[in-house]
């Protein structure tokens, strides 16, 4: 049976990282290990449909895991630097940088056709709803966002984005570049608050918003949308027996296939999961060497 913990409180548009949920630990493992999907916890209905993924992934393979919540302002790269991960979303350019790098235990492709059935994603620059600008460029020398200087879909992404544009220009294109704003809804808050004018937010973060939070994705609209990248994928860390890890990527990879867990997918908008081999992630940081090359060493 599943205990959940006592919620968090929240102010404002809240966070959603959800209550911590422990599947209980079998004695005599070699490693206790837990989940997290804090990356993509949009709003209660979401963070229900995963934890029901994660106890699904977590029954067929026989290894137990720990849902914890590590929820913000809890630094997030303090749960990528923990050993005991087991099945934790990570970003992808993150993930790339790591030394020594987690085990990749699956990455899912996402139900968009934009993805081209691969585990791809993509960064939607949004704006408030009442705002009149219909391109991009129309709010350059405005406010413009960013979550976290490590976060590929809030900072790395965007950048690439501004890229021609800054080339083009030799200066920085808006008025102010503002941040940390931590997560996609500290991008959303600060256009609603009026502090910025612009700002990214992850696009499936976006789309999971749009399904299980209408009320709030209806106050923002995308106005550019990024090019493709490698989808943050599930991680384990290099502690991980063999034998788990195994047990692990295969209940994910064939998760598609059990009707239960398929049904929960298709309301988290994953097809499948597969697993992308570990250079698939070096566009990222193509892209960061790119911006940095031509003097753009942030959004601005």
């Amino acid at each position: 049976m599943l205990r959940v913990a006592a919620a968090r409180e929240n102010d404002h548009v809240p966070e959603d990282d959800g209550p911590s949920v422990h599947l209980p630990v079998s004695v005599g493992r070699a490693m206790h290990l837990i989940a997290n999907t804090r990356m993509y916890g949009a709003g209660e209905q979401c963070r229900r449909l995963w934890t029901e993924l994660v106890g699904f992934v977590s029954r067929d393979s026989g290894v137990p895991l720990e849902i914890v919540e590590h929820a913000a302002p809890a630094p997030i790269e303090d749960l990528w630097n923990r050993p005991d991960m087991g099945l934790v979303q990570m970003c992808g350019w993150p993930y790339w940088r790591s030394d020594p790098r987690p085990n990749l235990v699956a990455a899912p492709v996402l139900d968009h056709d934009y993805c081209s059935d691969r585990a791809l994603y993509w960064t939607d620059m949004v704006v408030r709803g009442d705002e009149e600008a219909g391109r991009l460029e129309d709010l350059f020398e405005g406010r413009l966002g960013w979550t976290v200087d490590h976060s590929h879909s809030g900072y790395n992404a965007p950048r690439w984005m501004l890229l021609p544009h800054f080339q083009r220009a030799g200066k920085p294109l808006f008025s102010q570049s503002l941040g940390p704003y931590k997560s996609p809804i500290g991008i959303i808050n600060a256009l609603l608050e009026n502090e910025i004018d612009v700002g990214p937010v992850d696009g499936y973060f976006h789309l999971l918003l749009e399904r299980h939070r209408p009320e709030l994705a209806s106050k923002i609209r995308t106005i550019a949308v990024s090019d493709p990248a490698p989808m943050p994928p599930f991680v384990a860390s290099r502690g991980i027996s063999a034998g788990d890890l195994e047990s692990l990527r295969n209940s994910a990879l064939h998760a598609h296939l059990a009707p239960a867990a398929r049904t929960v997918m298709e309301d988290l908008a994953i097809r499948r999961f597969v697993v992308p081999e570990t250079g698939f992630y070096e566009a990222t940081e193509s892209w960061s060497r790119d911006a940095i090359a031509h003097g753009y060493e942030r959004p601005a």
